[in-house]
């Protein structure tokens, strides 16, 4: 039986791996009773990193009524046949849920990703077994942008991505925004996709360290200096004023370090 009466859309942001982006879209055509519409930008020839490369993908899709959910997905992550299916009944189930995810497995099947802790300074996985996955749905303080469904309800009414974050930590900043504004972040323990986390970052790239570390500087600005942070998150009950000082101060001073390193070249 069908999960949805509408196509889902899906975003992706490729960048310069064709194979994988095609092998991604094979997994995508083959899920079992959801029919997608794929929008690619590819920033191969315009480089906009991930954040505004998400946003023009959900300008295109989020106030259309022809809509009703929106899949974010990273060009390396290969769908279950049922992933899709699971997560849009899972959807349906609560509406109070405005974005689910389902448990990454890396090419061994081992779990890599079955809800997310802390977000600061950088985002932490839970990880564990198949066999002591939960049968159903769990809440998580946030969901990793690799793969996660969005209800267009929840876009229209909370906005796009924050592109003050270009690269990394926009996917946590939206699931707080939205959980600030009463909706749900779910982990589809039914619903797999095969990814591997970190795989197509260069870390050897100073530029994109850098743009890193600016956005992980943004979030924590943002963030983890309010009352509301603390109530949300997995570490905020832990976090001292002298451990965030200690944190910013480093990033800032590995900034500029990056800005040194990028100025002689």
């Amino acid at each position: 039986m069908s999960t949805n009466n509408k196509k889902v859309a899906v975003v992706i942001p490729h960048f310069q791996s064709p194979l994988k982006l095609e092998i991604a879209l094979t997994y995508l055509k083959n899920q079992n009773d959801v029919e997608v519409e794929v929008f690619i930008h590819d920033n191969s020839k315009n480089n906009l990193l991930f954040t505004q490369a998400i946003n023009i993908g959900l300008r295109k899709y989020s106030y259309s009524n022809d809509y009703d959910f929106i899949l974010i997905l990273n060009q390396d992550a290969n769908l279950y046949p049922d992933c899709l299916g699971q997560m849009l009944f899972a959807m349906k189930q609560s509406p109070n849920v405005g974005i689910c995810a389902p448990i990454s497995l890396s090419v061994d099947k081992s779990v890599n990703w079955a809800g997310s802790a802390e977000a600061f300074p950088w985002g932490r996985h839970f990880s564990c077994n198949l066999i002591s996955l939960p049968r159903e749905p769990f809440a998580t303080h946030w969901v990793n942008g690799a793969c996660m469904l969005l209800r267009t309800a929840m876009v229209r009414e909370i906005g796009l991505l924050d592109e003050n974050m270009r690269f990394i930590c926009s996917d946590a900043d939206y699931s707080f925004t939205a959980r600030s504004r009463g909706w749900r972040c779910l982990v589809v323990p039914s619903a797999f996709v095969e990814h591997e986390f970190g795989g197509s970052v260069d870390t050897q790239n100073a530029w994109l360290n850098k743009v890193k570390l600016e956005d992980q500087l943004y979030f924590a600005n943002k963030w983890i200096t309010g009352a509301l942070y603390r109530q949300l998150s997995f570490e905020g009950s832990k976090l001292t004023a002298k451990e965030i000082q200690t944190v910013l101060m480093e990033t800032q001073r590995q900034i500029e370090l990056y800005t040194g390193q990028l100025s002689k070249q």
